[in-house]
């Protein structure tokens, strides 16, 4: 061991043998083995073996890979190193993981990045089929990986030739994954992983996360400088605390979010520009959603049906009818939509707001209509709002009324049989001919002729439109919910 910790402060190169020699002869009453600033030659097999110390091999330069797959240890630091390929699956270690500062894989080519259009958007769609594990290709592998403490991977740099340049599928973290500015050239691959803590890719560059299933204790830190050239896909994941892509970019045409069937108390899409490609919400059960209505997708690239949420936020304040022109960003979205967001509106006591997103669900219920019941759909819209604005209504009548008062008053009805039993009222005789069933006793009482009979039987004719509306519209409303 110290003949090895000699060459390596000597700047010597040492033998992979070297290095697995002195791992196994080394005490565990001495604490970590720790080899630091050694160049050295050959891969590295240290794996199934069971270490009762740490192992510790800081700023150390490998020239082949180091197979750590099934290796048992307390603690396992490589930080500042440089390493081909890391190959860990089943790694068990029961305190913390450091890959800070290290440097994994060789110099790669393109850069790659997560996409498919195969993603989950619609019902119908079929998504992407998992990635077959054994020929998967990454420079650092964790498939099945135990740590009982962190894994630290702040400025870890990861450069791959393929897809993937982290594979960890059904990782189990007990504290935090720290990936604070990490580069890799390809994707992340988290696959049903259970992270204890939270997940921090502050500042990261990635080709894509795929996190589908991921389980997660505290929260999905992918903000402050994120940047993802492809895919971040979290379908089905729960995250107990948030997940945010605060001040984030989703660049390039494969930069997007399907985050269907997603589960948090609050969810953050106020990203730094607009995303070039989709936002899929679809089935996702969020608390709270903030965003920012400047990096909304464009029209046709938000998928929102069946997201459920309580409240709404955004970084500045939107009107009910900014939130109807996001729900206008769906353009396959269903009324459930509508009926969301008035709820949202409910929980918050904003009546005048459930009502106006409940009327615009009329309307867009009526797009789908035949062309009559789209006319009579307008009709009602324009009189009573299909129930949702009722001083329309009466706006209307009072139109009438005044309009046929002026009329009666300068071309009055000549009495029925010519006697003058009743004096004449042209207020009281418009609304006797606009009020249906309910009279007044005028309408009989005189005799239009002439283009005053025309003007009589307009106001018949629109005093049965307007009350068969009204009563369509207010039983419509009352019979689906206020």
């Amino acid at each position: 061991m110290r003949r090895v910790q000699r060459a390596a402060a000597r700047g010597r190169p040492i033998s992979a043998q070297a290095l697995q020699q002195a791992v196994a002869e080394h005490d565990p009453g001495l604490g970590p083995c720790r080899i630091q600033g050694a160049r050295v030659v050959g891969p590295v097999e240290l794996s199934h073996r069971q270490l009762e110390f740490g192992l510790e091999l800081v700023r150390c330069r490998f020239l082949g890979p180091v197979d750590l797959r099934g290796l048992s240890a307390t603690s396992l630091d490589l930080s500042g190193s440089t390493v081909p390929a890391l190959l860990a699956d089943g790694l068990a270690v029961d305190g913390d993981v450091r890959l800070s500062g290290c440097v994994v894989g060789t110099r790669p080519g393109e850069p790659m990045a997560l996409g498919t259009e195969a993603a989950v958007v619609r019902d119908a769609a079929q998504g992407p089929h998992r990635v077959a594990e054994p020929s998967a290709e990454a420079p650092l592998r964790l498939a099945d990986a135990r740590i009982a403490g962190s894994l630290a991977a702040e400025g870890l740099r990861l450069h791959s030739s393929g897809l993937w340049s982290v594979f960890a599928p059904r990782l189990r973290v007990d504290g935090a994954v720290q990936g604070r500015g990490l580069e890799a050239t390809g994707a992340v691959y988290l696959r049903d992983a259970r992270i204890a803590h939270a997940v921090y890719f502050n500042a990261a560059q990635v080709g894509g996360i795929d996190a589908t299933g991921l389980s997660c204790g505290r929260g999905f830190y992918a903000d402050w400088g994120f940047h993802s050239r492809g895919q971040i896909l979290l379908r089905g994941a729960v995250v107990e605390s948030v997940v945010t892509f605060h001040d984030a970019t989703l660049a390039g045409p494969r930069g997007e979010l399907i985050l269907s069937r997603l589960m948090t108390p609050r969810l953050r899409l106020d990203l730094r520009d607009a995303p070039s490609g989709r936002v899929v919400l679809r089935d996702a059960t969020v608390g709270a959603l903030v965003d920012d209505a400047s990096t909304w997708p464009a029209a046709g690239r938000l998928d929102i049906e069946g997201l459920v949420y309580r409240r709404l936020g955004s970084i500045a304040p939107l009107s009910v009818k900014d939130r109807l022109a996001w729900l206008a960003l769906d353009r396959e979205a269903g009324v459930s939509v509508f009926e969301q967001l008035a709820a949202s509106y409910q929980t918050a006591g904003d009546e005048r707001a459930v009502r106006t997103v409940r009327h615009a669900r009329e309307r867009h219920l009526r797009r789908g209509d035949r062309f009559t019941g789209r006319i009579w759909g307008a009709v009602q819209d324009v009189l009573f709002g299909y129930g949702y604005a009722p001083r329309r209504a009466l706006l209307w009548l009072l139109a009438l009324v005044a309009a046929g008062s002026g009329w009666f008053s300068v071309h009055a009805p000549a009495p029925v049989g010519g006697l003058g039993q009743r004096a004449f009222d042209p207020v009281l005789y418009c609304l006797d001919l606009l009020i249906p069933v309910v009279s007044l006793g005028y309408r009989s009482a005189f005799d239009p002729v002439g283009w005053d009979k025309a003007v009589a039987v307009f106001l018949i004719v629109s005093g049965w439109v307007l009350a068969t509306a009204v009563i369509s519209g207010a039983s419509r409303a009352l019979g689906r919910g206020p």
